[in-house]
């Protein structure tokens, strides 16, 4: 299994090289080709028609008067423009706002090393190189033409291997845990496929999927896309709930008093007190994340049928119920699979391990 699973890992990483060698390159027109300088803000002016510029002196020394198009930004700012070397004209960027996110990430990184130490290391590495896939692997392959469903459900199953082999050791407790979370990935995908097929959907929820796919040319499906989206969402809470399901049936099974029927009964217990505080923390980040959107709805004066029958607000409510759905499954899916298939070998690996920590020399 293990052989397996780094095989499919290392050919899903060969598929974007093969998909850009596929990929026909148009040069475009020069005229919008651009580059990004930075320069700091040295100070502000307005012009004849009451229209804020800020000075801005370049890397180069050079000193520009540079429109934000009405973002305010503080003196001592460092920014970026666009410069269009064929016209000799250049467009305010952005401001440079990299520093609050170095600053958070060393604390983020800092805070894990030295509360989880080795098993906080070994997630960290797990998480960058799920980015990687993301960005590296996942996007470019998405980008061309591959179905967003089927590269997502691999995308999926990697995400897994790393976030919870990586993590958490090469053992049956893993294994168990890595197949209730990919069960559970299918009966999301398969809700999905329902929920979308009962309506009609066009997966234009905002207007940056539509520029998406204008960019791409109009070749994307835009509802097999969103629904990539909602299963890449589920995924990060699957592997907590699946490593501590089987953990809790290892400890359980301990009591050799208790029968397969007991640990599976007494494991679902915790199971439901763990589902109702992921679900609050699935349903409450999706919420937060869509804070604008709620805001807006609650100034909107139509019918509720009406109000749940426009499609962004369609998506999101079935992004939240699916991802709550799925959390669910987990649960007696990987509890069962712990008990009544994997348990004589979830013991075994607990007491090699007992058996090594046990061993000293003097």
């Amino acid at each position: 299994m293990r052989k397996l699973l780094i095989i499919v890992l290392f050919l899903f990483t060969l598929l974007p090289g093969w998909a850009n060698a596929q990929e026909n390159t148009n040069p475009g027109n020069d005229e919008f080709f651009g580059e990004y300088r930075s320069g700091k803000i040295i100070d502000v002016t307005t012009d004849d028609n009451g229209l804020r510029l800020y000075l801005t002196r370049m890397s180069n020394g050079e000193v520009l008067e540079v429109n934000t198009y009405g973002e305010t930004v503080k003196v001592g700012s460092k920014i970026y423009i666009e410069y269009f070397p064929a016209t000799d004209t250049f467009n305010y960027a952005t401001v440079d706002r990299s520093g609050p996110i170095f600053l958070l990430t060393i604390l983020f990184v800092g805070s894990i090393l030295i509360l989880a130490g080795k098993k906080g290391a070994r997630s960290l590495i797990s998480l960058v190189l799920s980015f990687v896939l993301l960005f590296f692997v996942l996007v470019p392959m998405l980008t061309n033409g591959f179905d967003p469903i089927l590269t997502t459900l691999i995308f999926g199953l990697c995400v897994l291997f790393l976030s919870i082999f990586v993590t958490h050791g090469f053992n049956r407790q893993s294994l168990v845990s890595f197949l209730g979370s990919f069960a559970s990935i299918l009966v999301a995908l398969i809700l999905l496929q329902l929920a979308t097929e009962m309506v009609s959907v066009s997966g234009l929820i905002n207007e940056h999927i539509g520029q998406l796919n204008f960019e791409l040319g109009n070749t994307l499906n835009l509802v097999r896309i969103v629904s990539a989206g909602i299963i890449i969402g589920i995924l990060g809470v699957l592997d907590d709930i699946t490593i501590t399901q089987v953990a809790v049936v290892r400890e359980l099974s301990s009591d050799t008093t208790l029968s397969k029927s007991d640990i599976f009964k007494k494991s679902l217990r915790v199971g439901r007190d763990h589902i109702s505080s992921l679900v609050n923390t699935l349903v409450f980040a999706y919420m937060g994340s869509t804070l604008p959107l709620i805001m807006f709805v609650s100034l909107i004066d139509v019918p509720f049928m009406i109000l749940i029958g426009q499609e962004f607000i369609f998506i999101e409510i079935i992004r939240s119920l699916i991802g709550a759905i799925a959390l669910t499954i987990a649960v007696p899916v990987t509890t069962y699979l712990a008990v009544y298939v994997f348990l004589g070998a979830i013991n075994k690996d607990e007491k090699s391990l007992e058996s090594a920590c046990g061993h000293t020399h003097h």
